[in-house]
């Protein structure tokens, strides 16, 4: 893309009215994860992000200009509202805002190729859901409901949309055995070239990448003329400009998460890769401002579905907290090993009946402030299921020796995962005072760490207790690896998360943080 006027840009200044019949506002949001009714931090909401949707329509279409609405993926699991009529309504929801394209982003196949086609089909969604970097998609039976990109026309003028998932390893085992997700820059390169060659006028890579990964994409192509991305949860006030093979700028764009802002561009389009960036704008959607009617019924409609699948009154008072419930705030990660982070490593070891007890903060869902907490509260801290049906994960108990267990602490120490792994069963001892304290595998020295009050040995077996999706997608991914890696893996019987943490808050309430 040729910039002419990037200080302009830069300055956020306004320039002179529009008349080539080839320019076009491109809409975009990323990573909505069914935020129906927005973040208890007070940004987003589809009933408002939809009316100001409608309003830039409007606008554009008084001055001519046509709307394209792109989705950077990660539309449908992450909230309690994705238990709307099984998911369905997550998909209706992004015809009812308007989106033209959206990309497959891992959360969005997170329960199986099976169940996302019958979400697809069901829903009769309008949006084209794409993704160029999965293989086996006839195996599947995606290849008519996930292209691998779509054509749009403007003013005579071809774009070609192409969409990208994210190929990390952890997020792909549900679609195994029969797809695999390709490394999405060589599947980028891939279709570049072929735009080039079909004579398209504009390219526009719709990601779900990562906005780093974004950035390694621009610079490895030379034909991609926008990206529109997610996965990252980053907000981009202004496009990421990132110089590509030919030194051309190219803009990438990112709108945070959970419907909190939505980006708007205008671009003049003048093909073979020539294109002027008229105007960008962030608008920060809060729940404060005015909503569209027909999508607030849809919401309202959506909040019945979800109690009608609990069976449960979402308001329903069932303990009281002294401090936050970790998680999101407006779709960032709140600080890791946190108080309830270590109330839930203990839950599982304690229910386990294990030696150790993990929690992976990465799990958590929206961070419920201190005070009053009900059932919805504890759902949408934790809204993690395997099947429909289901009481959310359940817990699996293993086993793995000390030589094992002393490798991982060791690349804990070194390793920014060990901010997002709470190990509860693991003690040292002041040296001073002899208190004993929780050991922590970047403050301690690994000599130090006790497990019922004796030192790690080697040769000796321990007992872990974890959530039961862990072992699950490691045996889908890694299969006989996973048995020597964790010996005598079985579930603990009727250990079903949310009726264990519905039991938990109201046994121990007010909730405090654990001392030792």
């Amino acid at each position: 893309m040729k910039f002419s006027r990037p200080l302009l840009l830069l300055l956020g200044l306004a320039i002179s009215p529009i008349s080539s019949a080839k320019v076009i506002q491109i809409l975009h949001t990323n990573d909505l994860h069914s935020y129906f009714e927005g973040t208890r931090g007070g940004i987003g909401g589809y009933a408002q992000l939809k009316k100001v949707v409608d309003e830039l329509k409007a606008d554009g279409q008084k001055k001519g200009i046509p709307t394209l609405y792109l989705d950077g993926g990660d539309f449908g699991e992450g909230s309690s509202y994705y238990f709307s009529n099984h998911g369905v309504d997550s998909m209706k929801a992004l015809d009812w805002l308007g989106v033209d394209y959206t990309v497959l982003g891992n959360h969005d196949y997170i329960l199986g190729t099976k169940e996302l086609k019958n979400q697809i089909k069901k829903s009769k969604i309008k949006a084209k859901i794409l993704s160029s970097n999965i293989l086996g998609k006839s195996l599947m039976g995606l290849s008519k409901l996930v292209p691998d990109y779509a054509d749009h026309e403007v003013g005579g003028l071809k774009i070609r949309v192409f969409g990208l998932t994210t190929n990390e390893i952890h997020h792909m085992y549900p679609l195994r055995p029969l797809g695999f997700v390709t490394n999405p820059h060589k599947a980028g390169i891939k279709q570049a070239t072929k735009a080039k060659k079909d004579n398209i006028d504009f390219t526009i890579a719709l990601t779900h990448i990562g906005l780093e990964y974004d950035i390694k994409l621009v610079e490895k192509t030379r034909t991609i003329d926008l990206v529109v991305g997610g996965h990252s949860h980053i907000l981009l006030p202004r496009p990421q400009l990132t110089k590509n093979l030919e030194g051309r700028l190219i803009p990438i764009l990112q709108a945070g998460a959970h419907s909190g802002y939505i980006g708007s561009m205008i671009v003049d389009i003048k093909g073979s890769g020539e294109a002027e960036l008229i105007d960008y704008k962030m608008i920060h959607i809060k729940k404060d401002m005015p909503q569209d009617q027909g999508m607030k019924e849809f919401v309202a409609s959506a909040y019945s579905n979800r109690e009608r699948y609990f069976g449960r009154s979402w308001n329903e008072v069932i303990g009281f907290s002294n401090i936050d419930l970790t998680g999101n705030i407006d779709g960032k990660d709140s600080p890791s090993g946190s108080c309830w982070s270590r109330h839930m490593a203990r839950l599982t070891r304690k229910v386990a009946k294990t030696d150790l007890g993990l929690q992976f903060d990465v799990f958590q869902g929206e961070q419920i402030s201190s005070g009053q907490i009900t059932f919805g509260d504890m759902i949408d801290n934790f809204p993690h299921f395997r099947k429909w049906g289901d009481k959310g994960w359940s817990v699996a108990r293993s086993r793995m020796s000390g030589f094992l267990l002393k490798q991982i602490l060791k690349l804990l120490a070194n390793s920014e995962v060990a901010l997002q792994v709470m190990i509860d069963g693991i003690s040292v001892k002041d040296k001073v005072t002899g208190e004993t304290k929780f050991f922590n595998p970047r403050l301690h020295n690994l000599n130090e760490a006790l497990i019922n009050g004796e030192e790690l040995q080697n040769l000796r077996y321990y007992t872990v207790g974890l959530p039961s999706e862990v072992p699950y997608g490691m045996l889908k991914l890694l299969n006989v690896l996973t048995t020597v890696l964790l010996h005598d893996l079985r579930l603990v019987k009727n250990s079903d998360y949310w009726n264990l943490l519905e039991t938990y808050i109201k046994t121990n309430s007010p909730i405090n943080c654990l001392e030792n």
